[in-house]
């Protein structure tokens, strides 16, 4: 059995009807020759059982500690069957695009079973263009989003065959889940926590020392962490139900803007965010004078580390959706999130992802189911998660099948309401807006006007190529939205290097 960290655990006691705490990706597959939905549906099965031992998550399951003393642990599913995670859901005609984005909100509305392992991949069929999509769900507990691409990388392949794995004899074989055991593992995890105590102290010390350095130095500041966020429609308490909708942006053209200005690509994307957000406000005659701010997650994890779990926190940006300038929005975002990155740094050497005291559990559940029947939502300091979560590089193969595209799909929750999440994969730039329904009833409304303001800070910074781009961007919404409807004319998804501080969870 393996300890939940209190990080990963919060995800679970954080967990109601309303606030859903899995995280997914939609992934779009061109079939082998030949090859049904139906059979690939059936090989895909035998594909990932052949790997089941090379990913933790895949057949754990949670198992509580009685009483609440201590965080779950995970033990084998001794009764797992791929059929309970692995199956075929098939589009109504015509199988357009918009019916896709449809089902993916519809499925990530669910809660996940707990009893088993919290993980599903759900072949999407019945598209139009005659590709299968994955709906690649897992629990926050589990992952946060480095460790999800790791999981990408491990469960598929960079060609078209894939190796044999051997499968240990004894990998579900029954653990000791006595009641000893369980006091004995959290009497364990009690004792190391209080025996890092000193070190914890000295982090405490390291981050107090360094955060009144730059109060008293004039020439730094706070950033967004020392500003209030505005109301927003985003910032209300939320229901079950989500919107969704995923847009895809060149990183080629993102690199070369940002370069332009000096600039990371992820300040770019959020520029992209910036407008978009700014020009679905004031449209609705809802933007704040004062500007909106982002919750960037930001990893904690080593370069390369392929291990599971969560090892994230956030940093707050300016948005400068006050400033109706593409141009010196980019700038003014660039400099917030420097100063970001360099305030997370200071509160690293404090950071505690792994809290454990007698009882935690109890109380922060039991804060969680508060604070959801009394509708009383705590503000936020930031009105939407914006999540940069850097993918794989290069073209890869799931049962034989070639991926085409990497969409993320997110967590909204009380008071954050919207969550915008981007992804690479190859050269292009996968993103999607993850929202409660009542917040963002129309998606796709939103997610256009980030593309549009892409194309806006293009012909700013990038001019000589806008119009390329324009066509390009015109023509995939086209091939997206229309296709189905010209063929069927009947028919009307601590270390902090500046690498580092664009991964997110």
């Amino acid at each position: 059995m393996d300890k939940l960290t209190a990080l990963d655990a919060n995800f679970l006691y954080a967990e109601s009807a309303q606030v859903i705490n899995h995280v997914a990706s939609v992934q779009e597959f061109s079939l082998p020759n030949g090859s049904t939905s139906t059979e690939f549906v059936a090989g895909l099965k035998t594909f990932l059982m052949d790997r089941i031992h090379t990913v933790p998550y895949l057949s754990r399951k949670i198992i509580e500690v009685p009483g609440g003393v201590d965080h779950p642990s995970w033990v084998r599913d001794t009764a797992f069957h791929i059929d309970n995670h692995v199956y075929e859901v098939v589009l109504d005609f015509p199988g357009s695009h918009a019916q896709l984005e449809a089902k993916v909100a519809e499925l990530h509305s669910e809660l996940m079973d707990r009893s088993k392992p919290l993980w599903k991949l759900i072949v999407i069929s019945g598209l139009a263009d005659g590709t299968v999509a994955y709906y690649n769900q897992v629990h926050h507990a589990c992952i946060d989003g480095m460790a999800g691409q790791a999981a990408t990388m491990i469960l598929m392949d960079n060609t078209l065959d894939h190796p044999v794995h051997n499968v240990p004899e004894d990998f579900f074989d029954a653990e000791d889940t006595s009641m000893r055991r369980l006091f004995g593992q959290a009497f364990e995890n009690l004792v190391a926590y209080q025996l890092g105590t000193i070190k914890r102290t000295i982090g405490v010390i390291d981050s107090t020392v360094s955060m009144t350095q730059r109060a008293i130095d004039p020439s730094k500041s706070f950033g967004a962490l020392a500003e209030l966020a505005p109301r927003t429609p985003f910032s209300n308490g939320i229901s079950s139900i989500r919107s969704f909708s995923c847009g895809k942006l060149s990183l080629t053209n993102a690199k070369a803007m940002g370069k332009s200005l000096d600039a990371k690509v992820n300040d770019v994307f959020m520029t992209a965010c910036s407008g978009g957000l700014r020009t679905y406000l004031e449209r609705k005659g809802q933007l704040p004078t004062t500007t909106l701010i982002a919750g960037c997650p930001v990893s904690l994890r080593a370069p390369g580390a392929q291990d599971m779990g969560n090892a994230v926190t956030l940093m707050q940006v300016a948005l400068a959706t006050d400033i109706r300038d593409p141009r010196i929005r980019l700038l003014k975002i660039k400099s917030s999130a420097n100063i970001a990155k360099e305030v997370t740094a200071d509160l690293a050497a404090g950071y505690e992802p792994n809290v454990s005291l007698p009882g935690l559990p109890n109380v922060l559940s039991n804060l969680a189911k508060l604070t959801t029947s009394t509708n009383d939502f705590i503000p936020m300091p930031f009105n939407v998660v914006i999540s940069n979560v850097p993918g794989p590089r290069e073209v890869l193969y799931s049962n034989g099948a070639k991926m085409l595209s990497h969409y993320p799909v997110s967590i909204p929750t009380h008071g954050l309401g919207l969550n915008i999440t981007v992804q690479s994969y190859c050269d292009s730039l996968y993103f999607s807006i993850t929202a409660c329904e009542t917040a963002v009833p129309n998606a796709e409304e939103l997610k256009q006007d980030i593309l549009d303001a892409f194309i806006e800070l293009k012909a700013l910074l990038l001019p000589e190529n806008v119009t390329a781009i324009r066509k390009e961007n015109a023509a995939t919404h086209h091939a997206i939205h229309h296709a189905v409807v010209v063929k069927q004319p009947q028919v009307t998804k601590l270390g902090l290097s500046e690498e580092l501080s664009h991964k997110v969870a």
